[in-house]
């Protein structure tokens, strides 16, 4: 019996061997191999596919330099990437780091003006002119002297750079700087930001997705600033300034925070009028026309500034010519009146707006010589009525502003400035930066259709009020506008395509339309009685100025609350008009 048993176990054995041997069929021998093949390889590609890359991205070409001092820029967590044929950015010498002016300009503060005519820059705070010269380790505040351990600005490339440590000193920031290749880390004041911490030690990759390459790793407990949530990935900034991604599975304890203030909030302050302002131009074309003041006051009720156009740009050299009287400001102060003498740019045609707003010297007589005017004549305050700017004055003439304004203060004088109805094409007078200096800002609200307009139109119709009033308040605070309306209108001629016209102030209006017997009917659209005749084979038109419409224009006042108003010219208007300023104004 056993050895039955044994020989049917070793029959088993031998059948289990015969059925694993691999078939002797070779076709089908080759069958198999191709499919354990199949197998492993495709292990293989599935592990390649999803396992993370090794593979790193240089930091020298992710930070693209083209400079060999140049330094990288990340601001507020973004990387700012200099486009082809701009001048870099940054850059680093003796250990220094320096922004562009440009670059400051645009992104971190306006303030900063520089003279590439006498290489010097000019800032000014809210009581102090800060002074630097191209290259120099001194800078003065005001009168005093101040010092750095490097020049404050060098000059590379046509483009000036400022030091960061002496912008630091004025613009709210905070930065660090790191090598290899060289960038700086800018925060400006009041950046809200989200920061994490890492769990644990993993890497930072260009883009999310674990094919992407390594820019550099962060450790565990590290900080980062969370700048973009992608899912399942962020973009996140580094201690050490990169931007790269990582996985949101390795970040905690996200926070919001804010970048601190390291410098005292500015404080603008401010001369204004205890009263509502009701103000007229008197133009004063010579010295002798400054007689005929005291009959055009007579003719007002209620007006409490005066502001003559005595004072005019003279020379390129910041000279300032005069059609002043003191006897008229005698006459003015004896009636309860300001006097707000006007500087303008209208007078002589030869000077260069512009080369004496953006030189350094001439900007400084400029401001010298009308303040001795001022002080000269006893004057309440200066209306300043600079048209027509260049673009490329803007710097030059807001920092005028700003420099005359801490003079003005100093003197007791009401600093004033006159400015169209906003535009995109006159955006660069910088109404908010005028604002926080100046003590009032008047819009010129006429001249809607002007001569050498290429159609005929209203002088000032409502809406044209209205808007200038409302876009003015996005940028000025009620309380320093004077709205400023016009004495006066336009009679159009039209012939065939050409369109020209005559300016008539609001008493000689009326008086042609009665002489010449013309009817007007009241226009919704704009707020004014309207004329329209033919004569002599040309159409004729007018929007007129009276009453009613100026009525309307001072509700606008009215509802919004403005310091005053104001009027071109005085000697315009019928004494009956004041009647109906008074009623807004008293």
């Amino acid at each position: 019996m056993r050895v039955g048993h044994n020989r049917n176990r070793s029959e088993n054995r031998n059948r289990n061997r015969r059925s694993l041997a691999i078939p002797k069929n070779p076709k089908v021998r080759i069958a198999g191999i191709a499919l354990v093949v199949i197998f492993i390889f495709g292990i293989i590609l599935a592990i390649h596919k999803y396992a993370p890359t090794k593979e790193k991205m240089s930091l020298t070409d992710y930070f693209v330099q083209t400079e060999e001092n140049e330094s990288s820029v990340i601001l507020n967590g973004e990387y700012y990437e200099v486009p082809e044929a701009t001048n870099v950015y940054a850059l680093v010498q003796n250990g220094t780091t320096y922004l562009s002016l440009g670059f400051i300009k645009a992104n971190l503060d306006d303030g900063y003006v520089y003279d590439d005519t006498e290489n010097i820059l000019r800032y000014t705070t809210d009581t102090d002119v800060i002074s630097v010269n191209l290259g120099e380790t001194n800078y003065t505040v005001n009168k005093d002297t101040a010092s750095m351990d490097q020049p404050i600005i060098i000059y590379e490339n046509d483009m000036a750079y400022l030091s960061v440590d002496f912008v630091k000193l004025y613009t709210d920031i905070t930065y660090y700087t790191v090598e290899n290749p060289n960038r700086i880390v800018v925060e400006t004041a009041g950046w809200e930001k989200t920061v994490a911490t890492v769990k644990r030690d993993t890497e930072l990759r260009r883009f999310g997705g674990n094919k992407s390459k390594i820019l550099a790793t962060v450790s565990k407990g590290d900080s980062v600033i969370v700048m973009e949530n992608y899912g399942k990935w962020s973009l996140v900034l580094s201690e050490d300034g990169v931007l790269g991604c990582i996985k949101n599975s390795k970040l905690r304890d996200k926070t919001k925070e804010e970048t601190e203030a390291t410098l005292e909030k500015r404080e603008y302050s401010h001369i204004s009028m205890d009263e509502t302002i009701n103000m007229a131009w008197f133009q004063v074309t010579n010295s002798s026309a400054n007689s005929g003041l005291s009959e055009y006051l007579s003719n007002t009720n209620g007006l409490n500034v005066l502001s003559p156009t005595w004072f005019y740009l003279s020379d390129n050299a910041g000279g300032v010519g005069d059609y002043g009287s003191l006897e008229a400001v005698t006459l003015c102060h004896q009636q309860g009146i300001q006097v707000w003498g006007l500087l303008s740019n209208l007078v002589v045609d030869d000077v260069d707006t512009t080369a004496v707003l953006n030189t350094t010297s001439a900007r400084d007589n400029l401001i010298n010589n009308i303040l001795a005017k001022a002080i000269a004549y006893d004057l309440d305050g200066i209306n300043i009525d600079l048209e027509t700017i260049s673009a490329n004055a803007a710097d030059g003439y807001v920092e005028f502003i700003r420099e005359l304004s801490l003079k003005c203060e100093k003197n007791d004088l009401i600093l004033s400035v006159d400015n169209y109805v906003p535009t995109a094409s006159s955006a660069y007078y910088n109404r908010s930066a005028q604002a926080d200096y100046a003590d009032y800002c008047v819009i010129m609200a006429y001249d809607e259709h002007y001569s050498g307009s290429e159609e005929a139109g209203s002088v000032s119709s409502i809406d044209f009020v209205k808007n200038g009033v409302k876009d003015t308040l996005e940028e000025v605070p009620a309380d320093q506008i004077i709205l400023a309306l016009p004495f006066y209108t336009r009679l159009w001629k039209t012939t065939d395509d050409s369109v020209t016209c005559t300016s008539m102030g609001m008493q000689e209006a009326s008086e042609y339309l009665i002489k010449n017997d013309i009817e007007t009917a009241w226009d919704d659209e704009t707020g004014q009685y309207y004329a329209e005749f033919e004569q002599d084979g040309s159409t004729y038109s007018i929007w007129m100025e009276d009453n009613k419409s100026l009525d309307l224009k001072l509700q606008v006042f009215e509802d919004n609350k403005l310091a005053g108003v104001s009027f071109w010219k005085l000697g315009f208007e019928p004494s009956s008009i004041w009647d109906t300023i008074a009623k807004y104004t008293n």
